[in-house]
């Protein structure tokens, strides 16, 4: 879709394909008869991103986000029924809230398996990923 408004930007025009009745693929989103909102996929964005912070600027919308506490949960594999935060601080940049989320979460990930996760991490941490 992003590159649809670029190109009528550039004085194109776009055709969309879609093989649903509603465009946006993945990110396509929709109420039931009952009033409740369904999701085609998982779709989210943080500040970080520039690129989606820049189009979201040029097409006016900036106040229509509502952004959301920075936490992903996770049902425990082996306590049906339980599940597990990790909490990314909005005060630090990422990657460091990533890792500050990892280091604070005690019921999900034990301390070998942080230290294992970390060391899979830094190659991408150390080139920018």
């Amino acid at each position: 879709l992003s590159t649809a408004k670029y190109l009528a930007d550039a004085g194109h025009k776009p055709i969309l394909l879609e093989a649903r009745d509603v465009l946006g693929g993945k990110i396509a989103a929709w109420k039931d008869e009952d009033g409740d909102w369904y999701e085609t996929g998982l779709h989210i964005f943080f500040g970080a991103y520039p690129n989606i912070q820049n189009l979201f600027g040029e097409l006016g919308i900036n106040d229509r986000l509502q952004w959301k506490e920075h936490s992903m949960i996770f049902a425990m594999p082996n306590k049906p029924g339980e599940y597990s935060r990790f909490d990314f601080p909005e005060t630090l940049p990422a990657p460091l809230n990533g890792v500050w989320a990892i280091l604070r979460n005690n019921e999900m990930l034990t301390w070998p398996e942080k230290v294992k996760f970390a060391i899979g991490l830094l190659p991408a941490m150390l080139g920018g990923q």
